[in-house]
């Protein structure tokens, strides 16, 4: 279930989502990059995560911040799932945690560790609470906080995620800086600090994501082929080595499974 942000929070909030899987196994989820940092508060059993390279899962925090996603990654749910995702815009740890984003790419860290008492008192408070509605306000009413000690972001790299949310990320470096005051590597500099990955990564991320969006309107029978042009890639080849690249599946496995927890998160 997605749910919007309070108006005061639009600048700072995507959506929040709620998820609450009904399955009563341990299950397998597939989690890639959707170009944004989020929050997640986990109300009942955390997953365990594989980091890349790892053999040996590590158990998430309760509740924690992560970055910009350069790899997909696999977690395990002990049958018992249930958390509130917090999806941030893409600049929301400059603007309004003041973290160099590029220094939480790939990273979890605990929300104690970034705001101690006053995380640990929010955690157990949205654990506690008796509804989502209730425990959504209460996540809310402490970011609302962040609001009073945010930056404003560079009207340049407004520019920049503007032009590549328009274009559905179907756009070059050279026409972006044909529309910005900006060099190649000021805008590469300032997209790592304010978004957390290189301007180039981040328009690949969200042309994936438009395809994934129309992966989702599209009906059974039609082919998967059709999309190829629309969604900006050049043939068959280059769709289906970018889906693999991007989440470790084929582009016909993500189309038809049954267990699509998020546009980003699925079972597997």
């Amino acid at each position: 279930m997605q749910l919007p942000p309070q108006s005061l929070l639009q600048g700072l909030v995507k959506h929040h989502l709620v998820l609450n899987p009904q399955t009563d196994t341990q299950r397998h989820y597939r989690m890639f990059s959707d170009g944004n940092p989020g929050i997640v508060f986990h109300l009942k059993d955390q997953l365990m995560q594989w980091e890349e390279g790892h053999l040996i899962p590590r158990i998430q925090p309760r509740s924690f911040v992560y970055g910009q996603l350069s790899h997909y990654s696999t977690m395990a749910s002990s049958g018992d799932l249930s958390m509130i995702v917090v999806v941030l815009q893409p600049h929301a740890l400059f603007t309004h945690f003041h973290i160099p984003a590029d220094e939480f790419k790939d990273q979890t860290i605990p929300l104690v560790h970034l705001f101690g008492s006053e995380a640990r008192d929010l955690e157990e408070q949205v654990i506690s609470s008796v509804s989502i509605d209730t425990a959504v306000g209460r996540i809310e009413k402490f970011l609302c906080k962040r609001l009073m000690e945010s930056c404003a972001l560079k009207p340049e790299i407004a520019s920049a995620m503007q032009l590549i949310y328009q274009q559905q990320g179907v756009i070059s470096i050279a026409e972006l800086l044909r529309e910005l005051p900006l060099t190649e590597k000021q805008l590469e500099r300032k997209f790592r600090e304010y978004i957390g990955t290189s301007p180039k990564r981040f328009a690949d991320t969200i042309k994936f994501q438009h395809l994934l969006k129309l992966l989702q309107k599209q009906r059974d029978q039609d082919k998967i082929a059709a999309l190829i042009y629309a969604a900006g890639y050049y043939d068959q080849a280059h769709l289906n080595n970018s889906f693999k690249k991007m989440t470790g599946l084929s582009p016909r496995y993500y189309k038809h499974t049954q267990q699509l927890l998020a546009i980003n998160l699925m079972a597997v």
